[in-house]
C-alpha cells in the first residue's frame, strides 16, 4: 500500500505542468514616437533541470486590466528571447521595436512573458501595468 501511495504521490506531482520562468523585479516600458521599449530586471528559469522553449517577451493593450488566462486586445509588441537553461536567468532585459499602435482609446498595458510549449506560445507570467495609457 505504502508503494502505491508513493506512486501516486510522484504522478500527481509530475502531472502539473509546472512553469517556472518568470518575471522578477521592476518591469516597464517606455513609448517614444514608433518605438517601444520594454524593460526590466530578470527573466528567470527556476526549473531544477531542462531548458525552456523560446521565449518572447511582449506588450499588449486591454480594455481592461488583465488578470490572467487568454488575453483579448491588441499586441503593440513583441521580442523572441533564445531558450534558458535550467536556473539561468537574463538580466537588465531591455529590447526595442516598433509599437503597432491600437484604436484611439485609453487601455491597460500589460507586459507578457511567453513560452513556446506544444506547439504554440503560452503566457507563462505577466506584469500588468497600473492605471490606464491613452492613445
Amino acid at each position: 500500500m505504502k508503494k502505491i501511495f508513493i506512486v501516486l504521490v510522484c504522478l500527481i506531482v509530475l502531472s502539473f505542468d509546472l512553469k517556472a520562468q518568470n518575471f522578477y523585479g521592476s518591469w516597464g516600458y517606455r513609448i517614444d514616437g514608433n518605438y517601444v521599449t520594454v524593460y526590466g530586471d530578470e527573466i528567470q528559469n527556476q526549473n531544477n533541470s531542462g531548458r525552456t522553449g523560446t521565449l518572447k517577451i511582449a506588450l499588449w493593450a486591454t480594455d481592461y486590466p488583465y488578470t490572467g488566462g487568454r488575453i483579448s486586445g491588441y499586441n503593440l509588441f513583441e521580442r523572441k528571447l533564445e531558450p534558458l537553461d535550467a536556473s539561468y536567468y537574463y538580466y537588465d532585459v531591455s529590447k526595442t521595436g516598433w509599437c503597432t499602435y491600437p484604436p484611439e482609446g485609453s487601455y491597460s498595458l500589460t507586459i507578457l512573458l511567453l513560452e513556446y510549449i506544444s506547439y504554440d506560445y503560452q503566457i507563462v507570467d505577466y506584469v500588468t501595468i497600473n492605471g490606464y495609457t491613452r492613445f
